[in-house]
């Protein structure tokens, strides 16, 4: 059907005035462009070419009229997006990661926030990279960002440059090269169709990205073949891992969104610090019942410092998405080639089973430790580096002072007898 069929659902009890922005999508460029000469008079918003679409505001009646047009792939909604936070260490075995002898710290590894834009000025955050140009500097034709947004946090989480007593970093992924993709818009209202912007300007200027997380979702569930979910598995086939959170609208069945429904996103539901599920964690399965979320991790009531005197608390599945972010990559500095699928492959191995549905906990969750366990760089009775370090130069001191007791005892002793 040329109406996707969640949205025809949607659209049948409205009023036949009733006036939504929508997405038509066509199969090429070609007839796209003969759509737009054939409905002059149609006021088109805007156009992407990654999935030749365009968008506008139609009518009820003219959605059902454009149903019949041959020339349209699909039309749906431009839905509204919405962030995923409501208002660590220790599941994670990062403590454990970071007192080995491993020292992947996402080194090189260009991740992407799709989000509301991000403080640099905040002593969390790491020096922000000019996507264009390769150096780390924020985009000088755009005012600095003042507030606590969104992003800000969703960056803190992943790459905290604040430091713990043994001076180790608190973020997860401390040296990612981060490149701001921030939405814009005054009203601060986020559609489908300004992801879409990010992904033709990626496209457009060759941003070079590793990793990207998308921590907004809509709140109808998707069955992963609207617009958004499939021009993500489009980049995800070019070799971008894309990450996103399951959303906040559970604890219902059927609450997978976009673009968490997309088929090759890894989508990333909630936790708490006791091991279970939170009520408002999306569930899966999605529409065309296939499991979502793909696993779980911490993001219920995360302190997070932004500076010295500032500190939030932050709950939502976006926080969870944020932690995968900083955890996949470090498992890219280590294999920088490394698939969806193979990560994938890599959690199925390594993942700790919490004994919920399928469809509310996806694979179960995973702790830093175990995953390199498994690439054969972690063992778990591995003495820790740091311990190493102070036990060596413990024994050195120990052994200067007794070499210098029995040095002066013999010079003493020789002293005696001659």
């Amino acid at each position: 059907m040329t109406i996707y069929s969640p949205f025809k659902e949607k659209i049948e009890t409205q009023h036949k005035d009733q006036k939504f922005q929508v997405i038509i999508s066509f199969k090429d460029l070609s007839n796209r462009e003969i759509f737009v000469e054939k409905y002059k008079d149609l006021k088109i918003l805007g156009k992407f070419d990654i999935i030749p679409s365009i968008y506008a505001n139609l009518e009820k009646d003219q959605i059902y009229h454009f149903e019949k047009e041959k020339l349209i792939n699909q039309i749906e909604e431009d839905q509204k997006l919405h962030f995923s936070m409501l208002d660590v260490s220790e599941i994670l075995g990062l403590n454990d990661y970071q007192n080995s002898h491993i020292i992947y710290r996402g080194t090189n590894i260009n991740v992407g926030i799709v989000d509301d834009g991000i403080n640099e000025s905040l002593p969390s955050i790491p020096k922000l990279k000019d996507p264009l140009d390769g150096n780390k500097k924020g985009n000088k034709n755009e005012e600095p960002i003042k507030d606590i947004t969104h992003g800000t946090i969703m960056a803190s989480i992943i790459s905290n440059q604040f430091k713990d007593i043994d001076d180790n970093f608190i973020g997860i992924a401390p040296n990612i090269n981060l490149i701001d993709l921030k939405l814009t818009k005054l009203d601060e209202e986020y559609h489908i169709s300004d992801v879409l912007k990010i992904f033709e300007k990626i496209n457009k200027d060759r941003i070079h990205i590793d990793i990207l997380l998308i921590s907004l979702t809509t709140k109808d569930p998707s069955d992963g073949k609207d617009i958004l979910s499939l021009a993500c598995n489009l980049y995800v086939n070019n070799g971008l891992i894309i990450v996103s959170p399951a959303g906040n609208f559970g604890p219902d069945s059927y609450t997978i969104g976009s673009p968490g429904a997309a088929e090759k996103v890894i989508t990333v539901g909630a936790l708490t610090k006791e091991l279970t599920i939170p009520r408002f964690s999306g569930r899966g399965p999605t529409l065309d019942e296939r499991i979502k979320p793909d696993l779980c991790l911490p993001s219920s009531n995360i302190i997070v410092p932004l500076s010295n005197n500032l500190r939030v608390r932050v709950t939502g599945t976006s926080v969870s998405a944020s932690i995968a972010v900083g955890i996949i990559a470090l498992i890219k500095e280590f294999n920088p080639q490394i698939s969806y699928n193979a990560i994938i492959d890599l959690i199925k191995t390594s993942r700790l089973d919490l004994n919920f549905d399928p469809t509310a906990q996806g694979l179960g969750t995973i702790r830093i430790s175990d995953l390199f366990e498994k690439l054969g760089l972690f063992h778990e009775k591995l003495i820790p580096y740091s311990y190493l370090i102070k036990r060596s130069l413990k024994l050195a001191i120990e052994f200067l002072v007794l070499f210098g007791l029995v040095f002066y005892l013999l010079y003493f002793l020789k002293i005696a007898l001659f």
